[in-house]
């Protein structure tokens, strides 16, 4: 049987399984382009529509914050909650409309002290696509985790707790403030440098708190002077016979003040005394590590530097030199009779000679103060503060319940609140969290 051609209008021959196949050819036009268009639009829309109800619940979880925190019913106990309504929100003016139809949302928003933060279960009503019973459909089981990315999540507080005694160690030995740390502490003081010297802590104990004590320590050093028995015609401390004076009372004699340390060597003379030391150029490293030099590099004695902070020395050195005189005082007449050195007056020596003036060396530091009225006058104190330290401790029995319980039941257990059952220094609350989430629909 001969095969049936089809022309066109031309002339031409149609390819007949072609145009059988249109339809079908169609089809799959529209559902692989089309469709996925659509597709793409739906989850956009989704997106936006999402987005828009997340931003509507950040909305509610600050105008909520700020609320509680005006009011005062913010938690301050870990595990506590409190209840805001969305009423009271817009009646206090925390929030304007929250949906796009300019409609008031309802509901409530569980603020839940959770560690040093905050967890927000939302349960938004009459709020459009965003209403929690409309976007939203059951919770998940409980989980001992925090369900992240999930939009809706509740927090359940489970409680559990330990008998507890708390016992205060002895006070520790005083510190000097350079024994102590420059940052402050957990326990909001600084503590010594050398922590294994505080008072030592049983093994099962766990601190609590450290606690300080401050008091003052005291030292002192005495002036004295050489006292004398008449005024005479005396002239000024000098270390060479001045003009006018005959004689020389060795029995004042008394020393200057050293001089600065310097390159060149002193003139020798017979009442002086010459000292000598090791010249260095002391320099410390800046934030660039450039050379930063204490006194324009020149060289300096060590004892003259504050090598704390200039901490390194150049390779090269020199010797520096200082020196300092025997003086006395020179007279014409009758000599005077000179004591020792001494703080209190002599009964036979009404004059005291100021210009003598020692300062004796320093005593050990102690706690009581050494200075009355009969020693003011030639008594120099120092005083410093001075830091003790005790450390509370507590320990702890084996957990009381077998099973952690949830709020409702724990305080029936203990037979007063949770805030109450806190303050009870003879227990240690246990604080523990169960999660759960809304599911999307």
């Amino acid at each position: 049987m001969k095969r049936q051609t089809y022309v066109d209008e031309a002339g031409n021959p149609i390819n007949q399984s072609f145009e059988n196949k249109k339809p079908l050819l169609r089809f799959f036009f529209v559902f692989g382009t089309i469709l996925p268009v659509v597709i793409i639009i739906l989850i956009i829309v989704a997106v936006v529509q999402n987005n828009s109800c997340l931003n509507i619940y950040n909305t509610l979880k600050t105008a909520s914050l700020n609320y509680a925190k005006d009011e005062g019913t913010l938690p301050i106990l870990e595990g506590e909650s409190t209840n805001i309504r969305l009423d009271d929100l817009y009646n206090s003016k925390y929030l304007s409309s929250t949906n796009t139809d300019n409609n008031l949302c309802s509901g409530n928003v569980k603020i839940t002290k959770y560690k040093d933060d905050y967890i927000y279960t939302i349960d938004v009503r009459s709020c459009g696509q965003c209403s929690v019973n409309v976007k939203y459909g059951d919770w998940s089981a409980e989980q001992s985790s925090y369900p992240s990315g999930k939009a809706i999540v509740d927090v359940i507080t489970y409680y559990n707790y330990y008998n507890r005694e708390v016992s205060t160690t002895e006070w520790s030995d005083y510190y000097d403030d350079d024994e102590l740390a420059d940052e402050t502490s957990e326990y909001g003081i600084k503590l010594p440098l050398d922590k294994t010297s505080l008072p030592e802590v049983p093994k099962e104990g766990e601190i609590v708190n450290i606690e300080n004590s401050t008091t003052y320590y005291y030292r002192y050093r005495d002036r004295s002077w050489k006292w004398y028995d008449i005024e005479g015609d005396y002239s000024d401390f000098s270390s060479e016979q001045p003009d006018g004076f005959a004689n020389r009372d060795d029995s004042s004699e008394i020393y200057s003040e050293w001089s600065d340390y310097s390159l060149n060597y002193p003139e020798e003379k017979d009442y002086r005394t010459i000292q000598n030391t090791t010249g260095y150029k002391f320099y410390y490293l800046n934030e660039n590590n450039e050379k930063v030099y204490y006194n324009s590099g020149q060289y300096s004695a060590r004892e003259d530097v504050n090598t704390e902070k200039y901490d390194h020395t150049d390779s090269d050195t020199t010797t520096l030199y200082r020196y300092r005189d025997k003086m006395w005082r020179w007279y014409n007449g009758t000599k005077r009779k000179y004591s020792s050195y001494s703080s209190r007056q002599p009964s036979d020596r009404p004059y005291k000679d100021r210009e003598t003036e020692i300062l004796g060396n320093p005593t050990s530091w102690e706690p009581t103060s050494r200075v009355n009225a009969s020693n003011q006058e030639y008594r120099v104190e120092e005083r410093k503060i001075m830091t003790r330290f005790r450390i509370q401790y507590e320990i702890l029995s084996l957990k009381v319940l077998d099973n952690p319980l949830n709020k409702e039941d724990f305080e029936k257990k203990v037979k007063t609140t949770v805030p109450v059952f806190a303050t009870n220094e003879n227990y240690k609350l246990e604080v523990t969290y169960k999660f759960r989430y809304k599911k999307a629909n």
